[in-house]
Parts: structure tokens; sequence; C-alpha cells
């Protein structure tokens, strides 16, 4: 039987995510004993984990004592582990690693460490889109290393309670008076820390409005060193009504115990979000400034778990700061995070998952009737996506190519879609028909390989609401293969997209690289939206492709005959345009393949021409 050790220190989340290597492991080997090495607290989560064979605890201030560390690593090594696998990453799991003797040391490939481990493991900056965070995904495949053949992988952490828990939890609820006619409300008051909490004078105003418009057994989720914060915002609410202060777990697991029969869990993100998912709780989760969805936000769904951050109201900030910057000015940045925008979020949240309730006029979102309009062939991978971001949209018109894959199945089980196919000509005609089926005045336009972020919707928004201009441009940034490509061309990519359809049109004479014409002002919008458009280099050609073959109609219609000019110098114009001019060279080996390919589209774009003119000539000689 192999025997392998799962190393993640810290903290309750993290160890809660890490778990599920574990059940990966179990399904890769038939056989194998499974070992975990965490903090002494976090281990509360993994109790009765039918994946974990042994969990091997510390406490954290010991293992900052080299002596305490060195001997935690040899009894490791006496363990005599066939594989370690260490998400943790950090100084301590590299020299326990390191000194396990293990004969498959796997972990993230980083500088100057990758070899301590036998093997290494580049982490995903871009979540997929079965779990919507890259905790889980980078965790995940670290086990790949070790597969023999594909597996279905374990991606949800969960939390093991037996029925004697799971009833010690609904009798600490009975015995504190809990309205069995209400839901309950769990509500995470701090996070791990001062840098991880919602300013509190928000949080009071926030639980204030749950508490009048709601009708939930309201239970706060703290530690007894936090006792001062409760007693501000006690301090602070108009009354005490639906508060049971009494429930309050003494340990971790007495807290999961209450958590398992919890409604639902609003407040700070942090462990006891992950601990909610691991129950199957929806969740509304406060991210602090440093931290992002896109790395914990896993399962987040839109309904059943959700989050806000400061990013959804200004972007801009979040691309111009480092993470540590941003880690710097946590204070300032939460007073980014409006009450107004997380009460109208939380408000949502509730009411999608607990029914309608009646609010005062001033809590009532108005929003401007916008069509979403959408041209699609083959977007199965995207579509769901872009549906979900389309939620600012009165309807979402959609003109489908025909498409073969699952793209109009998909989308007609959305309520607001309008979906249509219309025979492809060329993009400028598919795009017009799609604007003359447009309901309101202001249509938005994107691409379904664009991702939109909530900052720009509300931009949007804000800029219908001012009436200040008739089309507005949006800038892109550029990914290609999962990498953001900062320059190759890409730098000042730009597209109308939200425009007023009275005044705005696709022009005609072009069937690709379409452009708005525009009879009314057009403006920029500040925030940009990300453009995920290839996934590999053979998907990129092939578009390329397209572009080549519609470019060479415009050109035949235009009767251009091509010549030596064109078959080559034209071709090393677009490389080194590309490379050179537009600072691909600075994107390595992406920005040589994106320049390669532009300059290899130049080039079948006059061979397809060229063909063209044979055709005729052929069929006049025919004729």
């Amino acid at each position: 039987m192999k025997k392998a050790l799962i190393i993640q220190n810290k903290y309750i989340g993290d160890v809660l995510t890490s778990s599920v290597i574990a059940e990966n492991l179990k399904q890769i080997y038939a056989e194998v004993d499974v070992h975990f090495f965490c903090y002494e607290p976090a281990s509360a989560v993994l109790e009765n984990n039918p994946f974990i064979d042994k969990i091997i605890t510390f406490k954290e201030k010991n293992l900052k004592k080299i002596s305490v560390l060195n001997n935690y690593a040899n009894k490791i090594h006496d363990e005599k582990y066939d594989i370690v696998i260490d998400p943790y990453a950090k100084l301590q799991s590299r020299f326990i690693s390191l000194k396990s003797g293990a004969k498959r040391r796997i972990s993230y490939d980083k500088p100057f460490f990758k070899h301590i481990y036998t093997d290494v493991i580049e982490k995903a900056e871009i979540p997929s889109k079965e779990t919507a965070c890259t905790a889980i995904d980078n965790r995940v495949s670290l086990v790949t290393p070790l597969m023999i053949k594909p597996i279905p992988y374990a991606l949800h952490p969960k939390i093991y309670l037996t029925e004697q828990e799971i009833q010690e939890g609904k009798e600490i609820l009975e015995n504190a008076g809990l309205d069995a006619s209400r839901k309950t409300l769990m509500i995470g008051i701090l996070g791990s820390g001062k840098d991880k909490s919602w300013p509190i004078e928000y949080m009071i105003q926030l639980i204030g409005h749950i508490q009048k418009y709601y009708n939930f057994n309201i239970l706060f989720n703290y530690i007894p060193s936090q006792q001062p914060v409760v007693d501000e915002i006690m301090n602070g609410l108009n009354s005490t009504d639906k508060i049971y202060l009494e429930v309050m777990g003494k340990n971790v697991r007495e807290f999961l115990k209450i958590l398992h029969h919890c409604d639902a869990f609003i407040g700070n993100e942090g462990g006891a979000v992950n601990m909610s998912k691991a129950l199957n709780v929806p969740t509304f989760s406060i991210y602090s400034p440093h931290k992002f969805p896109s790395d914990w936000g896993c399962f987040e769904d839109g309904i059943h778990h959700v989050s806000v951050h400061f990013q959804d109201l200004d972007k801009q900030t979040v691309n111009k700061l480092t993470e540590k910057q941003l880690f710097n000015q946590t204070t300032k940045l939460y007073k980014k995070l409006k009450l107004d925008y997380v009460r109208t979020e939380a408000d949502k949240f509730l009411q999608n998952n607990f029914g309608a309730v009646e609010l005062p006029e001033k809590y009532v979102e108005t929003m401007p009737k916008i069509s979403a309009l959408l041209i699609t062939y083959n977007e199965e991978r995207n579509i769901e996506k872009f549906l979900e971001e389309a939620w600012y949209a009165d309807e979402i018109i959609i003109v489908d190519s025909e498409s073969t894959d699952r793209t109009a199945e998909i989308a007609k089980k959305h309520p607001k879609v309008v979906f249509m196919t219309r025979k492809f000509d060329h993009f400028t005609a598919q795009k017009n028909f799609a604007i003359e089926q447009a309901n309101h005045e202001w249509v938005t336009f994107f691409d379904a390989d664009e991702r939109i972020p909530k900052a720009l919707i509300h931009e949007m928004m804000d800029e219908i609401e001012k009436d200040r201009a008739d089309a507005f441009f949006v800038y892109r940034r550029f990914y290609f293969m999962d990498k953001y490509i900062k320059r190759s061309g890409w730098q000042n990519d730009k597209a109308i997209r939200l425009f007023k359809k009275s005044k705005n049109k696709y022009g005609e004479g072009r069937m690709v690289h379409e452009l708005i014409d525009s009879k009314g002002t057009v403006r920029f919008l500040k925030n940009k939206l990300d453009h995920y458009s290839y996934f590999s280099v053979e998907e990129y050609d092939r578009k390329l492709t397209q572009y080549s073959i519609l470019r060479a109609k415009e050109l035949f219609a235009k009767r251009l005959k091509p010549t030596v000019f064109h078959f080559w110098v034209k071709p090393w114009f677009r490389f080194v345009h590309h490379y050179i001019l537009r600072l691909g060279i600075l994107d390595g080996g992406e920005g040589y393949i994106i320049s390669k390919l532009h300059a290899h589209s130049v080039f079948k774009r006059y061979l397809f021409l060229s063909k063209m003119w044979e055709n005729e000539k052929q069929s006049k000689n025919n004729g």
C-alpha cells in the first residue's frame, strides 16, 4: 500500500480546500494511506473525512522553532511516505518535503524552490467553469503527475458531521429558544483580522436592514476575544429583536454543528464561508480588497453563492495596484465597497433564496431598459458565463449561425433569451440583423468570449442615466491561452459595446472586423473588459483563417489583384508590426506565436484572393 502526505499548514479555509486532494488520491490509487499535516485548530474540518486516514497536527507557534520543525520533519521522514503533496508551499513545508525522502514530492512551480520537488505544477490564474475559483483548481492540479488515466475530479470540499453531532447542533438552537417558524441566518461580523473585515459601521447598518425587513433568526459568528466588537454592533442597532448572541460555538466543531442548521451565511469572506459551502449552506461573501473571488469565490453562481468586492465598483484601482499595495490601503479601499451596493446585492441574494419581501422604494433598484445582443456559432464553452453576466439586460437577443453544439440548448433555458437562427453571410450583416430585433433604445453588443466586470456594468448604467453620449468605446484586455497579453498589438484594443440603436449600426462594406458607424456623440468608458479569445494555437489559427477568407472576399469585391508585394512584403511587415513595433517580443513565446499567426493570416488572405481570381477565370473559360 502507498502512503501519501498532504502538507497544508494553515488556515481553516486552505486546509478544507486542500482536503479535495485526499479524495482525488483515493480515486487514483486503489490502496493508499492518506495523511494530512495541518495546524491544530484547522484539523476540526477534517474530522470523520473518509478520504483522510490520519491527521498530524501541530501548534502554530511551536512550528516556528527550528528544533520543533526539525523534529516534525524527522517524524515524517520515519513514516517513509511514497508521495508528499505540498499545496502550502512555504519555507516550513518545503523543508519537511525535502527531508521526507519521498520518491514523489509535488508542489507549485516557484522560482528557486522547484528543485526541492520531483514534480512542479504551474498555478492557474483563470478559474475553471466547474469551480469558479483557482483555489480548488490549483490544488486538484497537484495530483495530475500521479494520474495513470483520466479520473473524474473530486472538486467539492466536504465537512462530515455525525448524526449525533447534527442532533447536538439542533439541541443548541432549541435550547436557545430560536423561533422554529423562521429561517436562520448566520452573519460573519468580522473576518480573520481587521484587514479582512468590512467596516463595522457599515455592518451595523446591514444587520439593521436585514433585522427590519426579513424574518430571520440571526446568529453571529465570532470568538470571545471579539466581544467588544459585538457590543459595539449591539449598541448601534435599534433593537436586539431576532438576534441570539448566546448561540456561539465554543470551538470549530461546535460551530459546524450550529452552522449545519443555518439556512444561509452572510459576512466577511474567510474560513466560515468555506465551511458554509462545504455544508451546502448558501453564502453571501464580502471580500477584503486584497483577496479576490477569482481565487476564492468557489462555486459562485449568482444565486446560491454570491460575493461582493470593491472591484465591482472600481476595477481601475485593482488593475493599477499590486496585491501588497491593495493590502496596505485596506482601510481606504474598504470604504469604496459602499453600503448601498452591498445592501442591494444582499437583498437580491436573500430574495433569490427565500422569496421576495416588500422593501421601501428607496431600497428597490431601478434598472434602465437594455437589450443585450449576441451573435453565436458553437459557443457552448462561453454562453453560460455570458448569460450570467447579462443580468443587467431586460432582454437578451441571440442570433445564431446554425451552431452544431449545445449553444441553442443552453441559451433557450434562460428566461430572458430570445433565440433565433440566421444563416451566416458575414459579421456586419449578422450584427445589424440583431440590432433590428432589439426592443429597447440602448443596446450592448459584446462577444461571447468577453467577460464583463461588474464595475463596467455599473458604469454603463450610470452613463445611460446621465445620457451624455450615444455610443461608448470599451477598452479590452486580451488573453491568449489563459495568459494576459499586454502588448503584441493588443495594448490599445477597443470596440464600441454600448450604444443607442437609433443612431448606430455596423458600417456596410466590411465583412470582418466590423465597425460601428455612429451618427451621434461617442465617448469612452473607464473600465475595461477581459477578452478570453483563444485557448490554443489551433483555435486562433482557425479564427484568423476565417477572417482571411472574409477579408479576401472584400478585396475581391474591390477587384484587387494580389502581387508579389502582397504575398511576401505584407506578411513580413505584419510580423514586424506585431512583434517589434507593437512590442510582442516582450510577451515571450506567446508574443512570437501571435505575431507569426497574424503574418500567416495575411499570406493566406492573398492566397484565397488569388484562388478567387483563378475560379473566375476558369468560369469565364468554361462559359
